[in-house]
């Protein structure tokens, strides 16, 4: 037993030795932090060092990053004041709806347009039955502009006495142009031949017109007579809001530019309250998914307008919606 306490005291005083020739500490700090400081106040100051070095580099990567999202949002900005600061120099840009053409009305299956594109100098579009592209050259000083490369597809149109030849034939006839506004929401655009005759007329309309709340006063050419049927329109947000005059509707309102006046109205929700039949609450959701044109009529009434031209809907400007 005395021999075994010996090797004990021996065991214990080795351990000592050892610690005190190696000058360790429970508290040193790993290798990793050697000359940060000693024992566990060395640590605490290594750590909050890394903590400073890691705000610090955060902060960096925030203000890059701001940086970043403000000249993003200065470059959009003025990519916006250079299309408007093109339209009132009377830069040809953008798309426009076709209303006449050598003297006619423009009539197509569907709505004739032109879209310029300046960056390109080309032009895309429809003629009513056919897609169509091709190059213009034009001054806005000098108000010239011809047309040149112009190609189109070559479907069949199911329709007669479109003006799609016209137009064609109109296009390679214009040398210049003029622009003109019209009311708060119109801009009109002329081509001229050689000759100073007028041989296109064309229109482009800013679609926030169809804002705001609206009475359905007619459906199909037939007034309409229930209560409280209106309908609100949100552009900037693409929103649809309504009253059947007895169920209220939701849904979405796209405008595709690349088609002149297009809108359709999709993703219709409608509560299921029980109404009386009269059947109204029904064309208007079947106008209202036949809708493709919208057309202001005057300050305060906008029209609907179906794929075969004919009115699908009036409306005219109201108090908004209760629901």
């Amino acid at each position: 037993m005395k021999k075994r306490n010996n090797n004990v005291m021996i065991a214990a005083l080795g351990l000592v030795l050892t610690l005190g020739a190696t000058g360790c500490s429970v508290f040193k700090p790993s290798s990793s932090r050697e000359g940060s400081g000693k024992g566990l106040q060395g640590w605490v100051e290594t750590e909050k060092g890394e903590a400073a070095k890691v705000t610090k580099e955060a902060k960096a990567e925030a203000v890059k990053v701001e940086k970043a999202a403000k000249a993003e949002a200065e470059k959009a900005m003025a990519k916006v004041d250079g299309k408007i600061q093109q339209k009132s120099q009377g830069v040809l840009t953008g798309d426009w709806a076709i209303e006449t053409v050598l003297g006619k009305k423009a009539v197509g299956e569907t709505a004739p347009f032109i879209k310029f594109v300046p960056e390109e100098n080309r032009i895309y579009g429809n003629n009513g039955c056919n897609i169509i592209n091709g190059q213009y050259t034009s001054d806005s000083k000098e108000k010239s502009l011809t047309f040149g490369n112009l190609a189109t597809t070559m479907m069949m149109c199911g329709q007669n006495n479109i003006t799609d030849a016209e137009i064609g034939e109109a296009l390679g006839l214009t040398v210049r142009y003029s622009m003109e506004n019209g009311s708060e929401d119109e801009t009109l655009l002329r081509f001229y031949d050689a000759g100073g005759k007028i041989v296109m007329e064309l229109m482009h309309r800013d679609f926030h017109f169809l804002d705001g709340t609206w009475a359905v006063k007619s459906i199909d050419g037939e007034a309409v007579n229930v209560e409280g049927m209106k309908i609100a329109l949100d552009v900037d947000e693409k929103k649809m809001h309504g009253n059947t005059g007895c169920n209220i509707i939701n849904g979405e309102l796209e405008t595709d530019m690349d088609a002149a006046n297009s809108i359709s109205f999709s993703k219709i929700g409608m509560t299921r309250m029980a109404c009386p039949d009269s059947g109204w609450e029904t064309r208007m959701m079947v106008a209202l998914e036949e809708a493709v044109t919208a057309k202001k009529v005057s300050a305060d009434e906008i029209e609907f307008i179906g794929s075969s031209g004919q009115q699908v809907m009036l409306l005219k400007k109201s108090s908004p919606i209760e629901d």
